[in-house]
This record gives C-alpha cells, structure tokens and sequence, in this order.
C-alpha cells in the first residue's frame, strides 16, 4: 500500500511539472510551439516609426520628450521619455504601466527614482489606456478576442517603443531594462522573451495562469468577468497567445527580478509562484508583506540593488 502511494505521488509530480513546463494547447489540443507563438508577435522592424516629439519639458533632472510613433497597425502609440540631463549615451527603463494606469502617472515617479543613477525612462500608454482609452472599453472585458488582441498589439506597441530608442544616438542601445507592474509586469513576461533587445527584467506583482487566476482574484474587472459567464477553460483557450507562463522561460539566461506582496488578493499569491516557477534562472524572488500596492521600502531595496548588478555595471 505504501508502495501503491508512492508511485501515485510521484505520478502527480512528474505531470505537473509536465503541465508548467509544456505550452498551452489548442481547443484541438494541438501544442503551441515556441516559434508559433513568436510568429504572432512578427512585425516588419523596418515600418517607419513616424516619430514626432509633440512637447518638451526640463527640470533640474531630467528632460520630458512627449512623443507619438506609429504602430503596426498604423494607430498612433503616445509615449513619453524621461532623459537624464547628462552627456553621453544613457542606459533606459522601458516601463509597462498597470491596468487603469498611464505613461505619465507611472514613468515620472520612476524617472525621478532613474534621473539621478543616469538612467532614462520610456513608457507607452497600453491600448485603451491613457491617451488611447475609449467610452465603454477596457483591454479585459468578456470579450475574450478583443482583449486579447489589446495585449497582444500592447505588446508589440513596447516592440515598437524599443525600435524608436534604437534610432536615438543619446541611448545606450546596449543597456535596456524592462520594468513592469501588475498588468505591465503580465505584459512584461510576454514581451521581455520576445525581443532580445531586453537585457534584465524586474516585474512588480506580476502572475501567471490567468484561467486560474479567474478563479481567486478580487479585483473588480476579474470579478465582472466571472459575473459575465467567463471561465478559466474559456480563457485558456482564447489567450495562450499571451499566456505569461507559456513565455517567461524563454527569457533565460538574462536575470529577472520578481517582487511580489504576501497578501495580495489582485494577483494571488498561487498565480505569482506559478510564474516564479515557470522562470528559468538566474531569478531573484522578493516577498514584501502587504497587498497588491508595494510599500516604497518594499521595492526601492531590491530594484536599486537589481539595478546596480544589472543596469549599471
């Protein structure tokens, strides 16, 4: 009988390790391979980014560039860019903002944490968000294609995003950090293994498995989803495409930086593990002891250091 255990036990071991590490399945359950999800995210890097630099701004610190690109889709991408006001090429932070959020509310708090290290800020409103945000819309909402599509463009919007820092003789082409909270640091682990360009990565309250997040989130839109009929089986199938465990492997050998809150009820503690565990290393985890809103103590320390070993050296 003890035996009989044991084989069972090692059994549900050896096919849960088999389900994290394997890719999504279609409703045909035909696995997704790494190069077809990469081939949803191919764009022409050569699509002129018809950048226009709309405002500009200065302080003792830095320098504020309001900026539009053009997207893949010809739609225009409003950014912002923080620059350090020092000589010489400069290491950036292409920062993803959080659901509800902006560039601008999320990227000047970050610049004036950056300014003085040398190191410029980059951020891009996500589809339906800030200057794209749009009456009766959001990027989650019960139609599942529809939000999947808004994150997916999101995604390959930050692409574009990296293409116009490339053209820039001021930027350490070479020096690219990706730093995203909550939704952006969902977004994050999506876009960080695609383009290669993304040297280290620190994602905030960030989680994967989004059918089972469904399941245990309280925060509203989730709860509205499961009101409106939504299930995790449902999700599953409509978004692998960006899916962040089906992605966040393939952003080893370069170092990412997890922080995560004990109680969190918007990302649950189970939906960040499942991320952490689906991670290749070098990795650091950081748990600080709070809710889904990082205390400062709780995320200066580790992303300074993060930033130190891997930024600026």
């Amino acid at each position: 009988m003890k035996l009989a255990t044991n084989c069972k036990q090692i059994l549900l071991a050896t096919l849960l390790a088999i389900l994290l590490a394997s890719s999504v399945c279609h409703a045909d359950e035909q696995v997704v391979s790494w190069e077809q999800l990469q081939a949803i995210y191919e764009y022409d890097h050569d699509l002129p980014l018809q950048a226009e630099v709309t405002a500009t701004t200065s302080n003792s610190y830095f320098t504020t560039e309001k900026i539009t690109l053009q997207a893949v889709d010809s739609t225009s991408i409003p950014a912002i860019l923080h620059r350090p006001n020092v000589d010489g090429k400069v290491p950036c932070v292409l920062l993803l903002h959080g659901y509800g959020g902006n560039k601008d509310a999320y990227s000047r708090p970050m610049a004036i944490f950056m300014a003085p290290l040398g190191v410029a800020v980059m951020a891009i409103d996500a589809r339906l968000h800030g200057e794209r945000a749009q009456e009766d819309a959001g990027m989650w909402s019960a139609d599942l294609r529809a939000s999947r599509d808004a994150m997916v463009k999101t995604v390959i919007d930050n692409c574009r995003a990296l293409d116009y820092l490339d053209s820039r003789a001021d930027i350490d082409h070479d020096r690219y950090m990706l730093v995203g909270m909550s939704m952006g640091g969902i977004l994050g682990s999506v876009l960080g293994p695609l383009d290669g360009r993304i040297k280290s990565a620190a994602l905030i309250v960030a989680g994967g498995r989004l059918d089972l997040m469904l399941l245990h989130s309280e925060f509203p839109i989730v709860a509205r989803l499961r009101d409106a009929g939504v299930t995790g089986e449902m999700l599953a199938e409509q978004l692998y495409q960006i899916e962040p465990v089906n992605f966040i492997g393939h952003f080893a050998p370069r170092p990412v930086l997890f922080v995560n809150g004990t109680e969190d009820r918007i990302i649950p503690r189970e939906n960040a593990e499942l991320l952490h565990q689906a991670a290749g290393e070098p990795k650091q985890v950081v748990w600080y002891e709070g809710g889904h809103i990082p205390t400062p103590q709780g995320i200066i320390e580790p992303l300074r250091g993060f930033i130190d070993a891997n930024l600026l050296n």
